[in-house]
């Protein structure tokens, strides 16, 4: 036992080792080439009530989120929307701040202590993830035909959307089998467990039946329509409050390069690194805005920009989040919920 607890904590030290050494990497390219003056410079024309927008637009963003997670959540169990917004308002921030995606189990850990499944609040975070990439895959796609004809986009945004496209659809088949097939999948691993575990086989298929049940709370025609829609409002407000904020640092840019901007950032941040999206975020900042011939300099202050305020935003909301969490869900905060278990919150 020790040494597999060894083992382990080698591998998450490796792990971390390499997503600071691709922050240094992709902070390093973000930063190469921008002038200092006119960085400096370009900060200096950070506008107070453009700001004061980006953060209202922001806190819509967070709780249209709120609202769409909620909206998987629903046919999981009855859950009060405080427990589900303060799940959400302390989640986001942790899967910001955390490297290598730690944070993601914050939101199915505390939601799991308001009565739903553990499994099924991990498989609603998966379902908003591949939806979010495959909506701001399709935006992408959209955006580049509306791209000007002169616009210098690099190719690197090519390699990023070709990147994206293997792993979101191959997450999107990999549920869409889970769910056409899920009878027989059970009985398979019922077969090959059983002779092996019994328990070991009950664990399993328990697991796999809620996790599906998760999936497949988006069946409802309607909820899935309420669901898309959100997310299609969710990604174009925070490329307009993005290109907003973003006309601060570069006078004239179109309304396009802030939507067009967000979707290559977020190509640029599934790539795992340090806490907070370091460098990785800087990095998709100067390949969108680039592609409308914005500088690196003006580039790089616009990421800064958004990156800083994002920050004391998310710090904010988990300040809110944690005032406004149930009794149950402050409760031993630390100890995160097995998969295995049905119901930990209950």
């Amino acid at each position: 036992m020790s040494d597999l607890r060894f083992s382990s904590r080698v591998g998450l030290l490796v792990k971390a080792v390499v997503a600071i050494a691709i922050s240094a990497l992709a902070l390093w390219w973000s930063f190469r080439g921008v002038d200092t003056e006119t960085l400096l410079a370009d900060l200096g024309q950070s506008s107070g009530p453009k700001l004061a927008g980006y953060f209202a637009a922001q806190l819509v963003c967070h709780l249209i989120r709120v609202v769409r997670w909620a909206i998987v959540l629903s046919p999981l169990a009855t859950v009060s929307f405080r427990s589900v917004f303060a799940a959400a308002s302390l989640g986001f921030p942790a899967s910001f701040f955390l490297p290598l995606r730690l944070g993601e189990l914050v939101r199915p850990m505390m939601i799991s202590r308001a009565g739903v499944p553990f499994a099924g609040a991990m498989a609603s975070v998966v379902v908003e993830r591949i939806a979010d990439g495959l909506v701001n895959l399709g935006l992408f796609f959209l955006y580049l035909r509306l791209l000007p004809s002169s616009s210098p986009m690099p190719d690197q945004l090519q390699s990023l959307a070709t990147v994206a496209l293997v792993g979101f659809g191959g997450a999107l088949g990999v549920l869409v089998l889970a769910t056409l097939f899920r009878n027989t999948a059970l009985g398979l691993l019922r077969r090959v467990l059983g002779p092996l575990s019994p328990k070991l086989a009950d664990k399993v298929v328990g697991l796999l039946v809620t996790f599906t049940d998760g999936i497949l709370a988006l069946r409802s025609p309607g909820r899935v329509a309420a669901f898309f829609g959100l997310s299609l409002l969710y990604w174009l407000l925070n490329g307009t409050s993005t290109w907003w904020l973003s006309t601060s640092y570069a006078e004239g840019l179109p309304w396009l390069a802030g939507p067009f901007t967000i979707s290559v950032v977020v190509f640029a941040i599934t790539i795992p690194a340090g806490p907070a999206f370091a460098g990785t975020l800087e990095a998709g900042f100067k390949l969108g805005l680039g592609a409308f011939g914005i500088s690196a300099s003006t580039a790089v202050a616009a990421a800064i920009a958004v990156h800083a305020s994002t920050i004391l935003l998310l710090a904010g909301l988990a300040g809110a989040g944690l005032l406004l969490a149930e009794p149950n869900q402050r409760r031993n905060l630390r100890n995160t919920p097995r998969p295995t278990d049905n119901n930990p919150g209950a």
